[in-house]
């Protein structure tokens, strides 16, 4: 299998996937949308896989959807250029379910965050497992506009003022401020930030393919009953709705 605008490696039980738009800043379009859910199903159905590491190629890891090149998520489906009840449900449905199979992954999932993680790019790294991301790398969701934040995530990775704080404001922070805000598991020196990665990835591996997919299942299962799956269906409804309201006409 090959991909445009992803890396895809898979070795001594680490699958690695790279968002390689360095020139854009790794951001999202129709193709890498393709690529990058291609990938994480391959890597899921991999039995010699038990850690996938995410990352971007460049100087960020992902700066948001393509608001000029295009992306499912702000092209509105059809010839008319207009949202409509079934496309906009039927588009937001289908990038809620790609956000699911990374969450779902049944592998240990590890981000690896430098520069921007904007966005849908932050919300890359919230549906990993474990987040490390460079001190000064910059997260955040400074999307403006109605139906711009569909991402249950926030609220429940986050303390409640924090994530309301983020999203409430579009403020920007960096790296170690994520990490006081549990916006990233850690925060280190850009130049540690491989190193720190790697050995994640070694303990990880310990658990085996069987063992991590046997967890991760557990342990999604728990946050199920708490209402996240619920929360999710919910925020991709009323996401599609709100472009509803607020169609050119």
């Amino acid at each position: 299998m090959s991909f445009q605008t992803v890396l895809y490696e898979a070795a001594g039980g680490i699958a690695r996937i790279t968002l390689n738009r360095p020139e854009k800043h790794n951001a999202l379009n129709h193709q890498m949308m393709d690529d990058l859910d291609a990938a994480f199903i391959k890597a899921g159905g991999d039995d010699s896989v038990s850690v996938v590491i995410l990352a971007g190629a460049g100087p960020s890891f992902c700066s948001g959807y393509d608001l000029k090149g295009g992306s499912y998520y702000i092209t509105p489906p059809g010839e008319d250029g207009r949202w409509q009840v079934d496309t906009a449900m039927g588009a937001l449905a289908d990038i809620e379910q790609r956000y699911l199979r990374i969450w779902n992954c049944p592998k240990v999932t590890i981000a690896r965050v430098q520069g921007n993680a904007l966005a849908a790019g932050c919300y890359l790294q919230l549906l990993c497992d474990i987040s490390v991301a460079a001190d000064t790398a910059r997260l955040g969701h400074p999307a403006a506009g109605v139906g711009s934040s569909s991402m249950p995530l926030w609220q429940f990775a986050m303390p409640l003022k924090k994530a309301r704080y983020l999203l409430l404001t579009r403020r920007i922070i960096d790296g170690a401020t994520a990490e006081r805000f549990d916006l990233v598991t850690m925060a280190v020196p850009e130049a540690e930030l491989d190193s720190t990665v790697e050995g994640i990835a070694a303990d990880a591996l310990t658990l085996g393919p069987v063992d991590a997919r046997y967890k991760k299942s557990v342990y999604n299962a728990a946050l199920d009953i708490h209402g996240l799956g619920a929360a999710f269906r919910y925020h991709s409804q009323m996401n599609a709705m709100a472009r509803l309201a607020n169609r050119p006409t």
